[in-house]
C-alpha cells in the first residue's frame, strides 16, 4: 500500500510504518511520507567568556527565527563558514544541550506536532559534516549493516543496498573498503556519499544534511542535489541554491542582526533576483546570484551595513507575514514513524559480527596487544628469574611477594590501556548509530563483551604461561589453575575498569590523564606497600573498594600454601578474608564495573553534533 499524505483520525497524529505491512517494493528509495518542518520564535544564546569583563555573558545565536521547510522539496540554508548553519540544524534534530551554559526558546514542530529527539529519529535522519563510519567496512557491508538493522524481509535489505548503491554511484567501488586514519580507504567523495547514503537506505521521510556538498567536485555535488530532489526529501545545506532564504542563517550571532532582532526570508528560488532587486540591489551580469546575496550579506562590509535596516524592513512589510500564513496552511498530516523490526538477539548478531570482521581486518592492535603480553610475561620471569625457589628467609617472602604484586599490577594495566585506547575510536560511530536509533545502547554493550571476554581470557593464560614456571612458582597442579583461574579474574574486573573509563570521557587525553590517578589509590592501599593496620583510620575505607587488594590477597595465599617461612606471610600483609571470599569479591568486581560502564554509557552519552 501506498503511503500518501492522510488527515488523522486519532489525536496523536502518528503513523506507525512496518516494511512488513507494506507492498511497495524498494525499487526506488523515494519516501511517500510528507513531514513539514516548522520552528517558531526560535531565540538560541550561549555563555561565552569576555575578555574585557573577566565573567562570562550571554550571545545570542539565533533571536526570533520563524520559518516552515515543506515536505517533498529541497530547503537550503546559505552561509559563511561560521554563521551558524549547524546550530539550526542542530535544533532542528533536537540535539542542542539545554543547561546554565545555553538556553533555548521556541518550538520546533513536525506536521504541527512538537517532537523531540526520540521522535525525530524514528520519522528522521541527520547526517552531520563530518563522515563518521566504521573504517574497515566497505560501502555495500555499510549499507547491508544499516538494512538489516532496519528491515526484517532479507529480500528487503538487498534492495535497498542494491539502490542505494546505483543512486549514490558507488557500484565501483562498493567491495573497496572505507578507510581512514588508519589506513587508506576511498576517496573524500566517495567517503562523504557513503556517509549520506548510510542513511538513505532506511528511507527516511525526512533528511537533514550539513554541508551534503563540501570536499567533492562540481559534477558530483549536482548530482547528489539531483539524486534529493529525485527522493523529494528535505535537506537543509549549504552552498546550493535555496527555496527559502533566512536572513539570520547568513549571519546567524552577528551583533548587528541580533540587536535589531529581524529576519529575512524569501519565497521560492525563482523569486530571489526579483526580490533583491525590489529593495535596489541587481545581480551583475555573468555572475552567480547565490554569491552575489551572500556577499551583500557581509557584515565586516561598511557598504553592506548601511543596506541593513532596508532588508529588515523589506522583510516585515512583505514577507514575514506570507511566512506565518504557510505555517497556519500546513496539513496536519499523520508523522510516519518507522518501528524496529528485529529482535535484541539479532541486533547483538549483527553487531558482533560487525566487530568480528573489523578485528579480522584489522589485526595490527591484536598483533600489538600478544606482543606486549609476550614481552610483559619475558619481562616478569626474567626479572624474577626462580624467585620462589627459596629457603623460606624474609628476603626470599619479599622476592615472591613483590612479583606476584607486579603480575597484578601488569594485568591490570594490560586490560586497562587496551581498553582505554581503543574504546574512544569507536565512540564516535557508535554516538552517530545510537543518534539514528540503529540498534539500542544494551546491545551494542552486549556484542561488545561477547569480542573482548575472550581476549580476558586468552592474554592473562598466554602471560602466565610464560611467567609462571620462569619465577618458579608453586608447581601443583591446583596452584597452577588457581593462578590461571585468577589471573583471567583480574584482567577482566581491569577490563571493565578500562571500559568504564572510557564511556565517562569522551578525549583521549583525558582518559589518558584520569586513568593513572583512578589506579593510583587501588596500590597504595592495596596492603603490598605498608600493611592496612597502619592505614588512618579515615583512610581505611579505601582498602575495601580495591579489587587490587583481593587480587593481591588470593595469589598470595595461592602460593604461600603449604609453605613455611621465618615470617607468617599472612600476618605480615594482614590478609583476613580468605581464598574464595577473594574470588567472589573479584567476580563481583567483573560485574559491578561493566555495569557501571553501561550505565555510564546509558546516562553521559552525548548527542553527536
Amino acid at each position: 500500500m501506498k503511503i500518501t499524505r492522510v488527515f488523522p483520525e486519532n489525536p496523536t497524529g502518528i503513523q506507525i510504518i512496518n516494511s512488513n505491512n507494506q507492498n511497495q517494493t524498494s525499487k526506488s528509495l523515494k519516501s511517500s511520507n510528507l513531514v513539514d518542518l516548522q520552528f517558531e520564535n526560535i531565540e538560541y544564546s550561549v555563555k561565552v567568556f569576555d575578555p574585557k569583563l573577566q565573567k562570562k555573558e550571554n550571545k545570542s545565536i539565533l533571536k526570533g527565527l520563524t520559518g516552515i521547510c515543506p515536505g517533498g522539496q529541497v530547503t537550503a540554508i546559505l552561509g559563511s563558514s561560521g554563521a551558524g548553519k549547524t546550530t539550526l540544524l542542530n535544533i532542528l534534530a533536537c540535539r542542542v544541550p539545554q543547561n546554565s551554559e545555553s538556553q533555548l526558546k521556541g518550538r520546533v514542530l513536525a506536521n504541527h506536532q512538537e517532537y523531540n529527539y526520540d521522535k525525530f529519529c524514528l520519522f528522521a535522519s541527520y547526517i552531520m559534516q563530518n563522515d563518521i563510519l566504521m573504517e574497515t567496512m566497505t560501502p555495500k557491508e555499510a549499507f547491508t549493516f544499516a538494512a538489516s538493522m532496519k528491515y526484517s524481509d532479507s529480500a528487503i535489505q538487498m534492495q535497498r543496498v542494491t539502490d542505494t548503491l546505483k543512486s549514490m554511484k558507488l557500484e565501483k567501488c562498493q567491495n573497496a573498503l572505507i578507510g581512514g586514519i588508519t589506513f587508506k580507504g576511498i576517496s573524500g567523495g566517495e567517503r562523504k556519499r557513503t556517509s549520506i547514503g548510510y542513511e538513505l537506505v532506511s528511507n527516511p521521510a525526512c533528511i537533514l544534511l550539513d554541508e551534503p556538498t563540501s570536499g567533492l567536485d562540481s559534477f558530483t555535488a549536482f548530482a547528489i542535489i539531483k539524486i534529493e530532489l529525485q527522493f523529494s526529501l528535505f535537506i537543509p545545506q549549504a552552498q546550493i541554491y535555496s527555496n527559502y532564504l533566512i536572513e539570520q542563517c547568513f549571519q546567524l550571532g552577528v551583533d548587528l542582526f541580533i540587536k535589531d532582532k529581524k529576519a529575512m526570508q524569501f519565497q521560492i528560488q525563482k523569486k530571489i533576483i526579483d526580490h533583491f532587486q525590489n529593495m535596489g540591489f541587481t545581480c551583475p551580469q555573468s555572475s552567480n546570484p547565490m554569491d552575489y546575496y551572500l556577499s551583500l550579506m557581509q557584515i565586516d562590509n561598511e557598504e553592506n551595513q548601511k543596506h541593513f535596516n532596508k532588508m529588515f524592513q523589506y522583510y516585515d512589510q512583505y514577507c514575514h507575514s506570507n511566512v506565518i500564513l504557510q505555517i497556519n496552511n500546513c496539513e496536519n498530516l499523520l508523522l510516519p514513524l518507522k518501528v524496529r523490526e528485529i529482535s535484541q538477539i539479532q541486533q547483538i548478531k549483527q553487531i558482533a559480527n560487525r566487530n568480528l570482521m573489523a578485528f579480522t581486518r584489522d589485526p595490527l592492535q591484536f598483533y600489538i596487544r600478544i606482543f606486549q603480553t609476550i614481552v610483559q610475561g619475558l619481562l616478569l620471569g626474567g626479572v624474577f628469574w626462580k624467585v620462589a625457589d627459596n629457603e623460606g628467609s624474609v628476603s626470599d617472602l619479599m622476592g615472591i611477594s613483590g612479583s606476584l604484586f607486579f603480575c597484578v599490577f601488569n594485568l591490570v594495566i594490560s586490560a586497562v590501556l587496551a581498553i582505554i585506547l581503543t574504546f574512544p575510536v569507536e565512540r564516535e560511530v557508535f554516538l552517530r548509530e545510537e543518534s539514528s536509533k540503529l540498534y539500542s545502547i544494551s546491545s551494542y554493550f552486549i556484542a561488545k563483551q561477547i569480542l573482548e571476554i575472550p581476549l580476558c581470557i586468552v592474554l592473562p593464560i598466554i602471560q602466565e604461561l610464560i611467567s609462571y614456571w620462569m619465577c618458579g612458582y608453586h608447581n601443583t597442579t591446583e596452584a597452577v589453575i588457581m593462578h590461571m583461574f585468577v589471573s583471567i579474574l583480574i584482567y577482566n574486573w581491569a577490563s571493565g575498569l578500562g571500559m568504564l573509563v572510557g564511556c565517562i570521557f569522551s578525549d583521549l587525553k583525558a582518559i589518558l590523564g584520569i586513568a593513572p590517578y583512578t589506579l593510583l589509590p587501588y596500590v597504595l592501599f592495596s596492603g603490598f606497600f605498608a600493611n592496612p593496620k597502619f592505614f588512618y583510620s579515615w583512610t581505611r575505607w579505601i582498602q575495601y573498594t580495591s579489587p587490587i587488594t583481593y587480587s593481591f590477597e588470593v595469589l598470595s595465599r595461592v602460593e604461600y600454601k603449604d609453605q613455611l617461612y621465618e615470617v607468617d606471610p599472612i600476618e605480615l600483609y594482614d590478609f583476613k578474608y580468605g581464598t574464595w571470599t577473594c574470588i567472589y569479591i573479584l567476580i563481583g568486581f567483573i560485574f559491578l564495573f561493566r555495569i557501571f560502564a553501561f550505565m555510564a554509557l546509558y546516562i553521559l552519552k552525548s548527542k553527536l553534533q
